[in-house]
């Protein structure tokens, strides 16, 4: 976007046909990927770093151009969230990016109004506006799993960053758990608890690791219950560093140092009982990798039977057994987040139509939906501020009923398995 490619002997090629210009001829830019002379090799949290103050650096000498490819590759290297290897490469590396987003705007001689459109094939279906009153926000498209190659197109006065995440899952071979994570209910001196262990890598490069742990309807984590074992300095509390008790007791966080001796590690946490719930729904655990969260491990435990497997201890309104009949007999698939609910309806947010086969019912990317009666309204909580599928069919009314949920990451297997139907309407 910088007038430096004829002025400098830069890493980029003197190719026409991989150079482009503005229309006034100011600026000029590269429009191929072979024109930088080295590719975006995922690159160590030293290396990011040491990349992060050299951009800063050349930045600060009012060389700006020629800290472009600094700033490309840099880019290349985010992990999903935004972030990168760990805190101090993250640190820096934002700072670069941030600091060349002030310099590059400031060099724009018209305010910033970019147009980007997403494609596939000879149609664009997405577009995103980025105003000088936007620009310093982060706009995210869910694109539909499929097969094939995307394309982006842009137009206008600006500089953006334009990230595709992708993510997968392997069929049809065996793997060890990530971290042999297990979890089952007990009872610790008259209280409800949950009974953890796992195994943290042998070789990493991680710097923490997070624990995240949903209650059971009824039951929340309390700070002087947590903090009593806390105080244990024998067991695999040692290992905590640090707690957060989230959604008013709901939600407990364990911040796991990696660089403990132990390497088994088993916890037991009490919760305090705040009323009785009959047939309560299995509620999950995650350890996650804190600065890689592609590398996690999920689990789901039930309170009112210790003994008993995942499958059979989940209440029969909310087990929801995927097949390839049932997505494909299935009328309208909806990819969001849990909102509120108002008597017997949720509102779905982040609405993404995966299938519809009828009329569009999303508006401003929300629908309303409300349950079926086999589908009860506690199936919600376990997936609140959890990317989830909804199965819905259209009622007579002209309003959408769900017939079953889960989570978006259990159900991506059998999606991916059975995409050649899962699109197809029934007849």
């Amino acid at each position: 976007l910088l007038d430096h490619v004829h002025k400098r002997d830069m890493p980029f090629r003197d190719d026409g046909k991989c150079m482009g210009s503005s229309t006034d001829g100011k600026y000029k830019f590269a429009t191929c990927e072979e024109n930088l002379e080295f590719e975006s090799v995922r690159g160590s949290s030293k290396s990011i770093e040491a990349t992060g103050y050299a951009a800063l650096y050349i930045m600060q000498k009012e060389r700006i151009e020629d800290s472009l490819p600094m700033i490309m590759w840099l880019a290349s290297q985010r992990n999903e969230n935004g972030g990168f290897r760990s805190s101090q490469d993250t640190v820096i590396g934002l700072q670069a990016l941030a600091k060349f987003a002030e310099l590059s705007n400031a060099d724009m001689p018209k305010r910033t109004d970019l147009t980007i459109v997403i494609g596939k094939g000879r149609s664009y279906f997405e577009k995103i506006r980025i105003k000088d009153d936007s620009k310093m926000t982060t706009k995210e498209v869910v694109l539909a799993p499929e097969v094939g190659d995307y394309k982006i197109k842009w137009t206008g006065v600006g500089t953006a960053f334009v990230q595709l995440i992708s993510s997968y899952h392997i069929m049809g071979r065996d793997y060890e758990p990530l971290f042999r994570l297990k979890a089952d209910a007990t009872r610790l001196k008259g209280l409800s608890a949950v009974r953890l262990s796992f195994r943290l890598p042998d070789e990493s490069s991680s710097t923490m690791y997070l624990l995240e742990l949903a209650s059971p309807t009824g039951m929340v984590f309390t700070k002087s219950l947590v903090e009593g074992q806390l105080q244990l300095t024998d067991g695999g509390f040692s290992a905590i560093t640090r707690y957060d008790i989230k959604e008013g007791g709901q939600r407990l966080h364990l911040y796991v140092d990696p660089a403990t001796k132990l390497k088994d590690i088993e916890l037991t946490i009490p919760m305090d009982s705040k009323f009785d719930v009959a047939n309560r729904m299995p509620v999950q655990v995650s350890l996650i990798d804190y600065y890689n969260p592609s590398k996690r491990q999920t689990i789901f435990y039930s309170m009112d039977e210790s003994d008993a497997g995942t499958e059979e201890s989940k209440e029969p309104g909310c087990s929801l057994s995927l097949s390839c009949d049932l997505l494909q007999e299935t009328e309208a698939i909806v990819l969001g987040y849990p909102g509120e609910i108002e008597e017997d309806s949720l509102e779905i947010k982040s609405a993404f139509p995966y299938k519809a086969c009828k009329e569009n019912f999303i508006r401003g990317m929300k629908a309303t939906a409300k349950f079926e009666r086999s589908v009860n309204r506690d199936c919600v909580a376990p997936l609140m501020n959890t990317r989830s599928i909804f199965l819905l069919r259209y009622r007579n009314d002209g309003q959408m009923e769900i017939t079953g949920m889960t989570d978006y990451a259990s159900a991506l297997p059998k999606i991916t398995e059975c995409f050649s139907v899962v699109t197809d309407c029934p007849q």
